[in-house]
């Protein structure tokens, strides 16, 4: 594989077409029925599935410097892949806002619910936070199959955490923030589809390895990851984020249907689902 970004023209209309849509759905704290708060219907187990994820979303200043270390905006690169990273940064920026956006008011519920004092989440956050995260891999087609997996599978999660809460604010949160998680999902769908347009039926390897290796973010930073993750799955009915794989096959699949390359793509698919 030669090449391995697409078009910057094409990731301009991408990014652009993300934006018109974002900047038509904004909210905050703020928009957050906080008087309504139920503590009392809160159960521990839930309580317990909001401090794992409130770690998760805190620690976007680490994705983020850690994604644009694979995207630079410099003279190390082309013009041609400046251009395709520049656009691509736009995306990144209102990104990070918005998973800024959920660490902040999963922080301020877990407070006013009195899951955690003020000080003990803060001293939490940065026991936790400090903790250094990677990408598991590098080329720009691998990190855009582990977003879609990714942000699938924490959309999924927050549906369902909704479905089995009593407690009426979280389930506004969670409603709110798992739509912001649909919308960037699509977004990086629409990427990975661009990308297999474009490269061909060549990147196939390299989303394999991506696909082979994903782990949820996190899963050997945090503290007890694998036991809290198990409980935090109960919690929300059993939630196993494997399912989002199948959204990526039908990425590829779509992809498969526009490409000259579709008959190994649509083999891959099959093979995929066949294991």
């Amino acid at each position: 594989m030669h090449k391995t970004y697409i078009q910057p023209e094409r990731m301009r209309r991408l990014v652009t077409e993300y934006i018109d849509r974002w900047e038509t759905k904004p909210w905050g704290a703020v928009d957050i029925p906080w008087e309504q708060l139920q503590a009392d219907r809160l159960t521990e187990a839930q309580g317990s599935a909001i401090r794992f994820v409130t770690l998760i979303e805190d620690h976007v200043p680490g994705y983020i410097q850690d994604v644009l270390k694979h995207f630079p905006a410099d003279d190390s690169v082309s013009p041609s892949q400046f251009m395709h990273n520049r656009e691509l940064f736009r995306f990144f920026m209102r990104w990070a806002q918005e998973e800024d956006r959920h660490a902040d008011v999963f922080g301020r519920y877990q407070v006013r619910a009195g899951i955690q004092s003020e000080e003990a989440l803060h001293a939490e956050l940065c026991r936790q936070g400090r903790k250094t995260w990677h990408f598991p891999r590098e080329l720009p087609v691998q990190i855009f199959t582990y977003t879609v997996i990714q942000e699938k599978a924490t959309q999924l999660y927050y549906q369902m955490l909704g479905r089995s809460v009593e407690e009426p604010v979280l389930k506004v949160l969670l409603n709110r923030i798992q739509k912001d998680e649909a919308r960037h999902f699509a977004f990086y769908a629409s990427i990975l589809e661009a990308y297999i347009e474009e490269l061909g039926q060549d990147i196939l390897p390299a989303i394999q390895e991506a696909l082979q290796s994903f782990k949820m973010p996190l899963a050997e930073q945090l503290d007890n990851y694998w036991r809290w993750s198990l409980e935090v799955s109960d919690t929300a009915g059993g939630y196993d984020h494997t399912v989002a794989y199948a959204e990526l096959l039908r990425v590829v699949q779509r992809a498969a249907n526009a490409s000259s390359g579709s008959q190994k793509l649509a083999e891959w698919v099959r093979a995929v689902r066949a294991t």
